[in-house]
């Protein structure tokens, strides 16, 4: 199986973060504290992740790295 990292230099830190959108199991989640959410950036939950891609194809910054 894949896995999947968020690379906090590339992330936008985005509250309507598209690829924690199309997250089938909600493995993407807002690092804890900041102004609002996500904008601390965001870091995946490995035990529900399940290497499907769909995050990284959907990332417009390409923060999503899968390997």
């Amino acid at each position: 199986m894949q896995t999947v990292s968020i690379d906090s230099a590339t992330c936008d830190r985005s509250p309507a973060c598209p690829a924690r959108r199309v997250c089938p199991k909600g493995a993407i989640v807002p690092v804890s504290g900041g102004v609002y959410p996500g904008s601390n950036g965001y870091t995946v939950i490995e035990d529900l992740c399940v290497g499907c891609g769909i995050c990284a194809r959907v990332c417009p910054g390409g923060a999503v790295n899968l390997g």
